[in-house]
Formats: C-alpha cells, sequence, structure tokens
C-alpha cells in the first residue's frame, strides 16, 4: 500500500504535535504532507500539498471546520475528511456527514484510534471511487428486485435482506437494500440497526440532489452492500413522496449492480411506482390457503397492469407439508410463475429476528436448507436479470 498523505488542521499546536508523533510512529504508512491552524489556510495548501486524507478540527477561527469541509468537498472531492472533535454529541456527528466529512473521531484519542480510523475511511472511500469509476466507464445501470406481499407475516422482509446479504456476500454484486414498506419497515430490526438514519432524514434534510448528498445516509453492512431504512414513525411515511423516491431510485441504479426493494403491502401510488419500475417482482406467499388466494388475486392486478409474465414471480416462503397443503398443490396453482420455494425453519429464523443477526450473515449457518434455498433463488436472480 502507497503512503497515505495526511495534513492536519487543528488550532491548537499541542494537538498537532500529537498527531505528528503518532503517524511519525507509522512512517512507512503515513506520509504528514502539511499543517495549518484554520479551515481557509487548509484551503489553500491543498492544491500544493495534495492530501489524501485531512483531520480537520471542527472549532477553529477564520473559518470552523465544518465550513471548510464544506468547501473541500464542493473544490476538492478526491480529498477525504475527518472531523475531530471534543464533542460526542449525534448532532456534531450529524452536521459533519451533511458537509461532506467520511468519519468523524473523537478527542483526546489514542494511538490505534486514529491509525485505525485513517487507514479504514482511506480504504473504504478507496474502494468506492473504483466502484463509481467502474460503473460510469460502462454505463452502469443497476437492475431493481422488488419483494412484495399482498399481506403481512409471510416473512417478505426476512427474504429481503437474506437475499440482499446474499448477493453481495455469495455473488460479489454491489447491492442497495431498500426499505420502502414506509410505515411499518422492519429492515433496522432485522439488522439490529435501531437507531440509524432513515429515507425520512434525506427528505427532511433536502439532500436530495446527488448520490455523494445521500450517501451519509447509508448503513453499510459489509464491503458491498448498503442499507436505507424506512422511516421509525409510520404517520411519517406521509412526508415521502413517490417523485423523491423515483429520484433516488435512479440515482442509486447508476452505483449500484443490484438494487433490492422491500416494498409495502398495498396497491399505493409509491409501491405500484416501484412495481412499475422493477425488472423483477417477487411475490412472497406461504402455505396459508388465505395468503395463496390473496397472492392470486394480487397476480390478476398486476395482469391487469401490464406486467410481463417473466417480470412478476413468486416465491412461497416457509414451505412445509405439515398443515393439510403439498408442494404440488402449490405448484399446481401458481405453474409457470413459481420461481422458488423455501422451506419452512421456524426456529433458526426466529432466532435470527430476535437477535437481529440475518441467518445469510452466518457462516455457521451454511448447511441450513433455508440458507441453501435463499442461495440458489439468488443465483437465478442473477441468472435471469
Amino acid at each position: 500500500m502507497s503512503k497515505i498523505k495526511v495534513m492536519i488542521a487543528d488550532d491548537i499546536e499541542e494537538t498537532r504535535n500529537v498527531i505528528k508523533k503518532i503517524l511519525s510512529m507509522e512512517k512507512e504508512n503515513f506520509e504528514i504532507t502539511g499543517e495549518a491552524s484554520n479551515g481557509e489556510e487548509v484551503l489553500k495548501l491543498i492544491p500544493e500539498y495534495k492530501p489524501d486524507v485531512v483531520l480537520m478540527d471542527i472549532n477553529m477561527p477564520i473559518m470552523n471546520g465544518l465550513e471548510a469541509t464544506e468547501k473541500i468537498t464542493e473544490a476538492f472531492p478526491s480529498v477525504i475528511v475527518i472531523i475531530m472533535s471534543v464533542q460526542a454529541k449525534s448532532e456534531y456527528l450529524k452536521k459533519a456527514m451533511f458537509c461532506g466529512a467520511k468519519e468523524y473521531i473523537i478527542k483526546p484519542f489514542n494511538y490505534n484510534d486514529l491509525i485505525d480510523t485513517i487507514t479504514a475511511t482511506y480504504e473504504k472511500q478507496k474502494e468506492r471511487a473504483i466502484y463509481s469509476k467502474t460503473y460510469e466507464e460502462l454505463g452502469s445501470n443497476g437492475k431493481v428486485i422488488s419483494f412484495y406481499s399482498s399481506k403481512g407475516g409471510v416473512g417478505k422482509s426476512v427474504l429481503s435482506i437474506n437475499s440482499a446479504i446474499t448477493l453481495s456476500k455469495t455473488f460479489k454484486k454491489k447491492t442497495l437494500l431498500l426499505d420502502l414498506d414506509l410505515q411499518y419497515g422492519d429492515i433496522s430490526m432485522l439488522a439490529n440497526q435501531h437507531n440509524d438514519k432513515t429515507i425520512l432524514d434525506i427528505i427532511d434534510d433536502g439532500q436530495l440532489a446527488s448520490y455523494s448528498s445521500i450517501r451519509p445516509y447509508l448503513y453499510e453492512h459489509n464491503k458491498k452492500l448498503d442499507i436505507l431504512f424506512a422511516p421509525y414513525n409510520p404517520e411519517k411515511a406521509e412526508y415521502i413522496s413517490k417523485d423523491a423516491i423515483e429520484k433516488m431510485v435512479s440515482i442509486f441504479k447508476k452505483h449500484y449492480e443490484f438494487i433490492v426493494i422491500d416494498t409495502g403491502i398495498n396497491f399505493n401510488d409509491s409501491t405500484l411506482n416501484i412495481l412499475d419500475t422493477s425488472d423483477l417482482v417477487l411475490f412472497i406467499a406461504n402455505m396459508e390457503m388465505t395468503t395463496l388466494r390473496d397472492t392470486k388475486l394480487g397476480l390478476s392486478v398486476m395482469e391487469t397492469l401490464n406486467y410481463d409474465s417473466n417480470k412478476v414471480k413468486v416465491v412461497v416462503n416457509s414451505v412445509t407439508g405439515k398443515y393439510g397443503l403439498s408442494k404440488k398443490d402449490v405448484q399446481d396453482v401458481f405453474a409457470e410463475q413459481l420461481f422458488s420455494m423455501i422451506p419452512e425453519d421456524i426456529k433458526n429464523v426466529r432466532l435470527s429476528v430476535n437477535r437481529g443477526l440475518p441467518l445469510c450473515d452466518n457462516n455457521k449457518n451454511r448447511t441450513l436448507k433455508i440458507v441453501k434455498a435463499i442461495q440458489t433463488m439468488c443465483q437465478e436472480v442473477v441468472r435471469c436479470l
């Protein structure tokens, strides 16, 4: 790895000296290219010293760190800004990310905190830059896969998150999981991220202009999977318009190979728009007669919308022969529209949901029938798209 070029911006000389001392102990990995005592000075020095990373204090005279970060993001988008502050409150972190900072470190920090933060942030941004460049060169147009069901409780969200994980980990596809069950989205709970930013924050903060403005609101689940969560309050769904969703999806399609959408269970304007723009709709059912009936009715609605039969497929979840219906019964009902059958595994699914640990995230689960079935389903998704 080539040396990471670091510029230090802090109005306290003692702090700059501490940072220089720490980085000098890792001379083979870091090069200190310059230092500044205020934001205005940083902006003047960047063209000369060309740093990879700027360690930026928030509170500085003349121009503070947040103002400087915003200007750096506009003028020098390849420069990574890591904010430093004694304030650990969430609003400071939020402000820093809005201004374009890629990470945040709390003072006082120790040797490992500083080294690990700079290294991890640099590597993460470098990888993202490679992906972005590749997609621009290829004119990437990501494929949209929507998971839909006509009623709740059939495992739609569980299949959504585990499919997104499988596409990203097993098939190495750059994937976004988008929770658009705007009233009752469960993805944040399934991922054990109850307090992360949501789609509502993007709308409230007016950050729909570009991928770079939306990026701080995404949760990075793994190196190839990002997640955007639904609002935590059901009544907030009305503030998220169809047009806003459409704009976001069009932006995301330029940056991901696959966009997995967990939809609502209705046919409102937003859901219909999502289904319209999807390359593949996986209609989730289970082996209850009422659900199978509702699924059949839902498929009829989709036929009236002129959806191609190759676009809408049925996935039957929790397949078992215990309750009066057999696999053959289901196959007879849905015939060629049947895409996949996922076996019942109540114990492992319930443990996974309650712990916020998706089944396909744990290598110990790779021999489970349900995990193998999800992998097979995802393999077919990749093949047909």
